[in-house]
């Protein structure tokens, strides 16, 4: 499916023991795991205190796009949030895959609008399995691999043919590596991933039906007729109606992924994200963590959390620059409902 039709959603399905080992296994809360080899972890300080002591992970994403298999960290500092709202930054990480190039020349065939980006329903966000990575999955729970090879849709990339012709892969970072961040561990899910399902579409009656019986049964004169027009309703209230249906049509749902889509936001603020200090080109929106994160994130804590949000929206590099090890991003926090 063309990806300008698609958003992904990801819903936690497995609270596991022990941190995942993987870095193609997509989850919320745990420890980050490192994809590629640094020498230099500053980067996971805290942009705005300068210390790792209360970084802690909201999400660590699989997302590979073009002719990368990326990474997305999500985290946020609790020294530097307040009652209010929390403070997130996020962390870009990613690898040349020369293979990704074998796939092009037939994907670009079909005719995409944006021939970088096509979806295929036989590729996902990461399984935690990867015949390059020599892991050791007995540290993890036998099933977590298992279930979510069995009930995920997959992403699969159509790459141009001249992107990158002459990068070579990066060294990467020995498995299960962790950045010295030392913040609250929360528990560790992990995500199913799948497309958003369609707007369930109502069982009622259309609405001039419902009016006509109305007035066949009490009089035209006592049915009051006056309905509001879409056009008049305040855009706030436009704005959380339609949040409040994306939501409930996977009320668990924690990520949502959609490069260059549109968020789906809870403020009428127009958000406009600096360009990327890397490369100069513009941020597009990529990903956004929900409310209902806060729910899994926290419930065995409930009474006291650093987690104050209504979104946690990440604006990434529109030309996926690869030069440096792990790229800092654009995060936007919405206050809570």
């Amino acid at each position: 499916m063309a990806m300008k039709d698609a958003v992904w959603l990801g819903k936690p399905v497995d609270v596991t023991g022990e941190d995942l080992c993987s870095v193609y296994t997509s989850r919320i809360g745990g420890t980050a795991t490192l994809f590629r080899e640094t020498a230099d972890y500053s980067v996971f300080r805290c942009p705005k205190c300068n210390s790792m002591n209360t970084v802690s992970l909201l999400a660590q994403i699989y997302a590979p796009l073009d002719v990368y298999d990326r990474l997305l960290y999500v985290l946020t500092c609790s020294t530097c949030s307040t009652e209010q709202s929390t403070f997130c930054f996020a962390l870009r990480s990613q690898n040349f895959n020369p293979s990704y190039k074998n796939v092009s020349q037939t994907n670009d065939k079909g005719g995409c609008e944006d021939k970088r980006l096509l979806f295929e329903e036989s590729a996902d966000w990461g399984d935690g399995m990867d015949k390059g990575w020599d892991y050791d999955y007995k540290s993890v729970k036998s099933n977590t691999a298992t279930e979510q090879r069995g009930n995920r849709s997959t992403v699969n990339e159509a790459i141009a043919d001249d992107i990158c012709s002459t990068e070579v892969p990066s060294s990467l970072a020995p498995p299960g590596s962790q950045p010295p961040i030392r913040g609250m561990r929360f528990p560790c899910f992990t995500l199913e991933v799948f497309e958003e399902p369609p707007k369930v579409k109502p069982k009622s009656a259309p609405f001039n039906i419902q009016l006509h019986e109305a007035q066949g049964k009490y009089g035209e004169d006592v049915v009051e007729t006056t309905v509001l027009d879409e056009a008049d309703e305040p855009l706030h209230e436009k704005l959380l109606r339609k949040y409040v249906e994306r939501i409930g049509r996977v009320p668990s749902q924690c990520v949502r992924w959609g490069p260059s889509r549109e968020p789906l936001q809870l403020s009428v603020i127009s958000i406009v994200a600096p360009r990327c200090p890397y490369c100069g080109k513009k941020r597009r929106y990529e990903l956004q963590l929900t409310s209902p994160i806060i729910y899994f994130l926290t419930k065995s804590n409930e009474k006291k959390h650093p987690l104050h949000f209504g979104n946690v929206l990440v604006f990434t590099c529109s030309g996926n620059c690869n030069t440096e090890a792990y790229a800092l991003e654009y995060c936007f926090v919405e206050g809570e409902i």
